[in-house]
């Protein structure tokens, strides 16, 4: 089993759809490069830990920064109290 944990800061993608993402460190990204199973574009499945709340998504290959990114669904900051700037824990593990 693959699990990572890190402390990263919560940025919003610019425009009108208001997506919130969190990148992984680069060591991070590069780890799971090596060993995740990617499909698509590059996407990796995870199961993702912030604060309380455990769901499943995809970390989404970024190429300007060389990291994947997490996104932050709505419903998760909103349960979470997250918001832009925050910096959060975040634990990854590999499905």
């Amino acid at each position: 089993m693959h699990k990572f944990a890190f402390i990263g800061e919560v940025w919003r993608w610019p425009g009108d759809a208001g997506w919130h993402f969190v990148n992984l460190p680069k060591a991070v990204s590069k780890k799971i490069q090596a060993v995740g199973k990617k499909y698509g574009a590059g996407f990796v499945k995870v199961e993702v830990v912030v604060g309380k709340t455990t769901w499943v998504t995809a970390l989404f290959p970024h190429r300007k920064s060389e990291t994947y990114l997490v996104s932050l669904k709505q419903s998760i900051r909103k349960k979470e109290s997250i918001f832009e700037d925050s910096r959060i824990r975040v634990t990854i593990k590999l499905i």
